[in-house]
């Protein structure tokens, strides 16, 4: 292939990464109009608004991953996942929890000396407090437990789907893994806007991308991301519904130690991440020696098959030479 060529089939991909985007863009944009038609309070009914925004995304991109798939390697990877490969996610997810909780400590830091941080940052607190827009003594308890499962269960898969299934799964196809891996998360934290978000959000999309390229498996970055998504925002949401009776001390202390067990995890992850990588080019190993062995089989079955062929003319010429004397 020509650098010309292998260039087009590059830039191609990218377009069609973020025509995947635009379509996920769209999908929840078709449920903010329904939801603006049946004038329904988003900012009351978030988690409903939410779901139904999650589930269209997911139905969206799973057909989408079954098209891009006809004819061609399937697109999303279920390899089975080894009882170690899911302890080192389970450190990852707490690792990348705690680079989260530096990054918003770090920006808090420098936040003090740059007034204008200062409001990019109490925007960013709005943006992830379930009752920013609603008081929460008009906001069903029900609409809230719903808003928690989505952020803990529904949302990781509607994004997963997306942006490493079919985003990264896309890319993977004209860049090299690790190549794909970054661009894919370029793209998962242009959604989040040019904020706060958009920095951890990045190397969030970095890490988990790598999880999936390392096990195969879409299994292991939805399992990072719900137990990120759980941990990070769902246990405080939860807790925070005045309904549930939940002591304000108690839910504090439950966030302070989970921050905090977080922050000692991330050298932990350095570690599960090595793990992975090794696990990774053992099975690679193991593929590509296979692989040649089933070349070689090949190879003797068609030498076999020629020295048959030789045996089976020398047999049909010492015949004829019978039937001629």
């Amino acid at each position: 292939m020509s650098i010309w060529k292998a260039f087009l089939k590059k830039l191609g991909a990218i377009g069609e990464a973020l025509i995947w985007l635009l379509y996920f863009i769209c999908a929840d944009y078709a449920v903010y109009l329904i939801f603006e038609f049946l004038k329904i309070d988003r900012s009351i009914y978030k988690g409903t608004f939410n779901f139904c925004s999650c589930v269209l995304i997911f139905t969206v991109m799973f057909v989408i991953s079954k098209l891009l798939s006809i004819k061609n390697e399937p697109l999303v990877k279920t390899s089975k996942l080894k009882p170690g490969q899911v302890g080192a996610i389970l450190i990852i997810a707490m690792g990348m929890l705690g680079f989260v909780t530096l990054y918003i400590i770090v920006a808090d830091k420098i936040a003090t000396y740059i007034k204008s941080l200062q409001q990019v940052m109490d925007d960013y607190r709005d943006s992830v407090d379930r009752f920013s827009d609603a008081p929460q003594v008009i906001v069903p308890v029900w609409d809230t437990v719903l808003y928690v499962f989505n952020l803990c269960f529904i949302v990781p898969l509607a994004e997963e789907m997306t942006f490493r299934a079919v985003i990264y799964g896309r890319l993977r196809r004209a860049f090299k893994p690790w190549s794909a891996v970054i661009i894919s998360a370029l793209i998962f934290g242009s959604l989040h806007g040019i904020s706060v978000h958009i920095g951890y959000a990045i190397v969030c999309g970095i890490l988990i991308a790598a999880c999936y390229y390392l096990t195969d498996s879409i299994v292991a970055p939805v399992i990072l991301h719900m137990i990120f998504n759980l941990l990070g925002s769902g246990v405080a949401t939860f807790m925070s519904v005045e309904e549930f009776g939940f002591p304000q001390g108690i839910a504090s202390n439950i966030m302070l130690n989970v921050n905090t067990i977080s922050l000692m995890m991330m050298p932990m992850a350095v570690l599960a991440y090595t793990y992975l990588v090794i696990v990774k080019r053992k099975k690679d190993k193991e593929a590509k020696s296979l692989e040649e062995a089933s070349v070689v089989q090949v190879e003797l079955v068609g030498e076999a098959d020629d020295v048959s062929e030789e045996n089976t003319d020398v047999q049909s010429n010492m015949s004829d030479l019978e039937a001629k004397k």
